[in-house]
């Protein structure tokens, strides 16, 4: 009887070894100024110029020259309770854009220094009304990089979100 081959080298398969992912951060200080750092280079971006965020996410945060945006909709500020701008996807858009603004301003950047926009529809056929709103306040060249994606729903029910990437003002620049 012959013996079973033993397998060649070359067809062995090596796994590598496994490694367990590291713990993530327990705790995190946060303060009532206008910015607060979550590491020593993430500085969190809280302004009452625009609507409060949910415990889950920042208004924004600046890292290595840039502020990180999260998506706005077109909620009133200065109203209790998370109350959306009456009207069309104009009207919302607006304001989603006014909260981005005041965000920016907060965090020592403007709507001239975004890069990157992404806009959230619920419905495309909504794209050019939308994009009336926009073309008020990026009214200069160069326009930022954009995105609009038609999504089935958003936050609160509302047609619209946006969110932006910008780069943050020089100590000397003044927009």
């Amino acid at each position: 009887m012959k013996s079973p081959e033993t397998p060649k080298e070359s067809s062995l398969i090596f796994l590598p070894k496994y490694c367990p992912p590291k713990s993530p951060p327990t705790s995190y200080t946060t303060t009532t100024t206008n910015t607060t750092k979550m590491s020593d280079q993430i500085e969190k971006v809280l302004t009452t110029a625009a609507p409060a965020p949910l415990p889950q996410f920042s208004q924004a945060v600046k890292y290595n020259g840039m502020v990180y945006c999260s998506g706005n909709i077109g909620i009133l500020p200065d109203k209790p309770g998370m109350v959306q701008a009456e009207g069309t996807v104009k009207d919302r858009t607006r304001q989603a854009l006014k909260n981005l603004t005041a965000v920016l301003e907060a965090s020592g950047s403007s709507l001239h220094n975004v890069v990157k926009v992404n806009v959230y529809i619920t419905q495309m056929s909504d794209f050019a009304t939308m994009n009336e709103a926009y073309d008020e306040f990026f009214t200069f060249d160069p326009k930022p990089a954009r995105t609009c994606v038609a999504v089935y729903q958003l936050p609160l029910g509302t047609d619209v979100e946006i969110e932006c990437t910008a780069f943050l003002n020089k100590p000397s620049q003044k927009l």
